[in-house]
C-alpha cells in the first residue's frame, strides 16, 4: 500500500465530500486509504476547496485520522455516486457498502 500525505488526503476528502455528513467523509477516507494513492481522484484538486469553511476541513481532516485505526468502508478502494454506478465504471467490482442516504448516498467498492 502506498502513502498518502495528510494535508493531500484531506484535501481531497474536502474535494469529494465537502458537502456530505461525516460518516461519508469517514468513508471516503477509509477508501483513499485501502486504495494507498490519489491518483484519479478528482476531489484532491478540485476547485471549491479553497472556498470551504473551516468545519468541513476539520471533519475532513478528523476523518482521516479516524480512518487508520477504523475502516468504515470493509476495505473498499472506490466510491462514487448513483449515477457514478449507473455508467458502469464499477463494472466488475464488489459493492461492499452503502453510505449515506438520498442525495448524500456514496456506493463502496473494491
Amino acid at each position: 500500500m502506498g502513502y498518502i500525505a495528510d494535508d493531500e488526503a484531506t484535501n481531497a476528502i474536502v474535494g469529494e465530500a465537502a458537502g456530505q455528513p461525516y460518516q461519508v467523509k469517514l468513508g471516503v477516507a477509509g477508501a483513499l486509504r485501502n486504495r494507498g494513492t490519489l491518483q484519479g481522484v478528482y476531489g484532491l484538486n478540485a476547485a471549491h476547496n479553497q472556498s470551504e469553511p473551516g468545519w468541513v476541513w476539520r471533519d475532513a481532516q478528523r476523518a482521516w485520522s479516524e480512518s487508520a485505526a477504523h475502516d468504515i468502508t470493509h476495505g473498499a478502494t472506490h466510491f462514487g455516486t448513483a449515477d457514478d454506478v449507473a455508467t458502469g465504471i464499477f463494472t466488475g467490482m464488489k459493492l461492499v457498502c452503502i453510505i449515506g442516504t438520498g442525495k448524500d448516498c456514496i456506493y463502496f467498492f473494491k
